[in-house]
């Protein structure tokens, strides 16, 4: 199980929508494959477990009524700041404060590996919400680019965060799920090079937080020289795995 991650999200906070998913990529990957999967009706009460400054609650929440948690105080004072109807509480995610059946769906969008205790997580969505969907990137099968021969200790790190996908499929079981499906999506990531270096430059990867010293400034470096030879863009593809479980 992956251990307590030692990031503090309140200093990324400020720089948190402009070097993660540009609004492009969540209007043309995460709401369809988000809606496609909760399949419910417009209007629906759906729970953003880990809602950070609000890229997915914001834009579901046009059709939807949305709540989003967030462990983060600085983060939900950037995602309320944005006027949408969506309502941004205060919590944690192994701690839901709801009572149980409150939502249609529960949704947790890159954030099992931020967490201490995945599955207590998992049974909270479970707990709150007639379905829950889980989008986790699969370690074993991610896709490398330049960013991993940039910081040599990425992919190690990652794999000791990320929940592996039987795991988090037997977790939904173990909170009494009766169907637990999953879904592999291609997610197309593309930017010029200096936006991209940009984002590294964020540390828009949490991981990037926790490189050794000296790795992330000498991976910098190395990109910094490396892709602009490459081109004015960079464009990369990974796999996004969905768990879907319902009750």
């Amino acid at each position: 199980m992956p251990g307590p991650v030692a990031v503090d999200y309140s200093r990324l906070a400020s720089t948190y929508d402009r070097v993660r998913s540009s609004p492009r990529e969540v209007q043309e990957f995460w709401l369809p494959a988000l809606t496609r999967l909760a399949d419910v009706p417009e209007g629906s009460l759906v729970l953003d477990v880990g809602c950070g400054t609000g890229r997915i609650s914001v834009p579901l929440s046009e059709r939807h009524r949305v709540v989003g948690v967030d462990a983060s105080r600085e983060m939900l004072d950037v995602a309320r700041s944005k006027g949408s109807p969506a309502r941004f509480l205060l919590g944690d995610a192994a701690r839901l404060p709801f009572p149980g059946g409150r939502f249609s769906v529960a949704l947790a969008v890159l954030v099992l590996h931020l967490l201490p205790d995945f599955r207590s997580a998992v049974g909270e969505m479970s707990r709150v919400a007639a379905r829950a969907i889980v989008a986790t990137v699969d370690i074993r099968r991610r896709e490398t680019h330049a960013i991993d021969k940039a910081f040599p200790s990425l992919q190690g790190i990652d794999a000791s965060r990320f929940p592996r996908i039987p795991a988090i499929e037997q977790a939904f079981r173990a909170a009494g799920c009766r169907s637990v499906e999953r879904h592999d999506a291609t997610r197309r990531v593309e930017a010029s090079t200096e936006e991209f270096l940009d984002r590294v430059r964020g540390k828009y990867l949490s991981t990037l937080s926790l490189l050794p010293p000296g790795e992330f400034e000498r991976g910098l470096a190395w990109l910094e020289e490396e892709l602009p030879r490459r081109g004015p863009r960079y464009t990369y593809s990974h796999t996004v795995t969905f768990v879907v479980a319902s009750t």
